[in-house]
């Protein structure tokens, strides 16, 4: 297929073939919800903003660049296993996760989004710079990725669910998608595609963020080594985050991960 022609937003990298009906939001992080409905909030698009039942799908990735992006679905799949998991007082385990495949999943969310016409009555194109990054073909900029946020989405149920909420930035007379937050069962993350996008926030740009998530204020944290789970019955739980092939410790050690197979 002809990647000029392609309505696929990673057209870009060539190689283009039949259009897939992509997921917006995984399915996987529905998949292993503690009794979770299938509800994404915060879109403009579906239902004037209503809860929607089901990941809707929209034509707007090609079955071979959907492909290629499997392994970051499997990753927020983990993620929301472990919450589900979690849903168990008893259940009291780590899970670890590259933190870079995370990071290019909350990017492709956000992309898919804008892509679909969620965030907007413009629809978004990514540029050739983030399609590389999402596909791991090329590292992200300094600041610009994934921040977790300190507190908990209020839009949680208690079954779960997500959440998504744009955010513009005026730049030449024109409202531009510089990222969003994407709630997964109410742990917040901010993808970010501008550098200084978390300190505008933090500085008061949006009021009715500042104490969206915490009574503290907004406070974001780039590239965290560790997601930190209360729980209202059970001790509270960790997920790691590796970056650049390391979990980091609070004692300063570091390990490899993922740890390589050993060859035979």
């Amino acid at each position: 297929m002809d990647s000029r022609k392609s309505r696929c937003w990673a057209s870009d990298l060539g190689g283009c073939d039949s259009m897939s009906g992509e997921h917006i939001i995984s399915n996987a992080v529905f998949r292993h919800g503690c009794s979770c409905p299938l509800i994404v909030k915060g879109v403009s698009r579906i239902r004037m903003g209503e809860p929607t039942y089901g990941a809707e799908k929209s034509n707007i990735l090609c079955r071979q660049h959907n492909s290629m992006l499997s392994p970051l679905d499997s990753t927020v799949g983990k993620l929301a296993k472990f919450q589900s998991d979690a849903c168990d007082e008893s259940f009291n385990e780590t899970l670890y996760l590259e933190g870079e495949l995370l990071e290019r999943w909350i990017l492709k969310t956000v992309v898919n989004s804008g892509v679909a016409g969620w965030t907007g009555s413009t629809k978004f194109r990514p540029s050739a710079e983030v399609v590389k990054a999402i596909f791991g073909i090329t590292p992200l900029p300094e600041r610009i990725g994934l921040y977790i946020v300190e507190g908990v989405d209020p839009n949680l149920r208690p079954s779960g669910g997500v959440s998504f909420f744009p955010i513009h930035l005026l730049a030449n007379r024109e409202m531009l998608l510089a990222g969003a937050y994407v709630s997964v069962h109410g742990m917040t993350f901010l993808g970010a595609f501008h550098d200084d996008l978390a300190s505008i926030l933090e500085g008061g740009a949006v009021p009715d963020l500042m104490n969206r998530f915490s009574s503290k204020g907004l406070k974001h944290i780039f590239r965290p080594g560790c997601l930190f789970m209360e729980r209202k019955r059970g001790e509270a739980l960790y997920v790691g985050l590796s970056w650049n092939g390391f979990l980091r410790f609070s004692d300063g050690t570091k390990a490899p991960f993922p740890r390589k197979k050993c060859e035979s």
